[in-house]
């Protein structure tokens, strides 16, 4: 009886080791390859690096979308190498009299106002100092540097405003009194527009950017009166007359001229570019995006004013419909990157989300739009090489991707 108990031990324990090896046998060992290639992946995971450019003539520029005067800031300067340019403001007509107790009044004008926005300059450049001139009452969108530059003369001078150099950005402003008030005076019932013309002087050539009617920086012309009221023998003063702007622009010397065989940014009309590219179909069916990268190289040194950097964005586009290609405003898929006045080597932009949306959306174009901000504010224009241009540098879209993990089959 014994010898049978231990016998149907023996079996009992040899069927459980049987079980528990069939369990275990398809576990991949870390050490050693795995003992079932029917059921575990094999090979290893790798990362593949592809290159593409834009499609042969297919990357293109466009212009205007936003016109000299249109953007946040107004552009002046002093022999700055990127641009040779003066601020051009008219305010709106100042009114003959004021409303006081149901009754228009005239006025005696005590003290005039006038306050300027300065957005950006160049915070390495000391001994800045703004000149405001008189300019005439017409002063429209087709005047040009060559019409105003001559009137920027001692004869038509109004004030000028030394800038602290500690002040980087920030309200600016000069108060006339006594005789300095005729040289903003407009004569009685005309209607006339106050209008004028702004150059500076510093240490060094330099340019700053100005407050615009369309950024809501703005000037301001505020006249301070007294308004007599003769039933009462008494006046009443610090009556204030507030103008804005109702036209402003910039002027520029020697406008740039579009080189078509070029991708251009920025600038004043801007200009936007448009890249489309291809993706290779295997990429497009199951390829998962690691990192893309644009790389666009400078046909020459990007100029502007220093310490004044501009904003290089690539925005997904929504349909291809050429210029009027209508783009994203999700932030996640707009990349961007700030571009140094000076630079001259290969600007890089992460644009990996942008290539993932590609892949996620077969609905979506595999086009990019470039932009420069501040658009048409800001003195950077810069040009890349394009398809047609190898002799500067094709724009390079370099993606790392993955493809599905390889299992083996049964």
């Amino acid at each position: 009886m014994r010898a049978g108990k231990r016998w149907g031990a023996a079996v009992w324990v040899l069927a459980f080791l049987l079980l528990a090896g069939a369990m275990t046998g398809c576990q991949e060992d870390v050490t050693a390859p795995g003992e079932c290639p029917a059921l575990c992946p094999g090979g290893n995971s790798e990362v593949f690096e592809v290159t593409l450019n834009p499609i042969q003539g297919a990357d293109s520029s466009y212009q205007p979308y936003f016109g000299t005067g249109q953007g946040n800031s107004l552009l002046a300067s002093n022999g700055l190498p990127a641009a040779e340019a003066r601020t051009v403001y008219r305010f709106v007509p100042r009114p003959d009299s004021v409303d006081v107790r149901d009754t228009l009044r005239a006025y005696t004008i005590d003290s005039v106002l006038l306050s300027f926005n300065l957005s950006a300059r160049d915070t390495l450049t000391d001994g800045l100092k703004v000149f405001l001139y008189r300019l005439p009452p017409t002063v429209d969108e087709n005047i040009t540097f060559a019409d105003v530059n001559p009137l920027l003369v001692e004869p038509n001078l109004i004030d000028s405003i030394l800038v602290p150099d500690t002040l980087n950005a920030g309200r600016i402003q000069t108060v006339l009194t006594g005789d300095g008030i005729a040289k903003v005076a407009t004569p009685v019932g005309s209607g006339e527009a106050l209008a004028i013309g702004i150059g500076i002087t510093a240490a060094q050539p330099t340019g700053i950017r100005l407050g615009s009617a369309a950024g809501g920086t703005g000037p301001s012309f505020i006249t301070y009166v007294t308004v007599d009221v003769p039933d009462t023998a008494t006046a009443i003063r610090k009556q204030q007359i507030v103008r804005s702007a109702g036209f402003n622009t910039f002027v520029v010397e020697n406008s740039p001229t579009t080189d078509t065989t070029l991708l251009t940014v920025g600038g004043a009309p801007s200009s936007r570019s448009l890249l489309r590219f291809d993706l290779p179909q295997a990429i497009e069916d199951s390829g998962t995006i690691v990192r893309a990268t644009l790389e666009l190289t400078p046909s020459m040194p990007i100029l502007g004013l220093p310490t004044d950097p501009a904003l290089l964005t690539a925005t997904a586009v929504l349909a291809d419909l050429g210029a009027k290609s209508p783009i994203t405003t999700d932030p996640t898929f707009i990349a961007g990157d700030t571009l140094p006045p000076g630079i001259a080597g290969v600007v890089s932009l992460d644009v990996t989300r942008l290539v993932q949306l590609w892949v996620s959306s077969s609905e979506r174009p595999q086009s990019i739009f470039l932009t420069l901000l501040p658009e048409a504010a800001s003195f950077m224009r810069a040009e890349f090489g394009s398809s047609r241009r190898p002799d500067v540098g094709v724009p390079r879209l370099i993606i790392d991707y993955q493809m599905p993990f390889p299992f083996e089959r049964p």
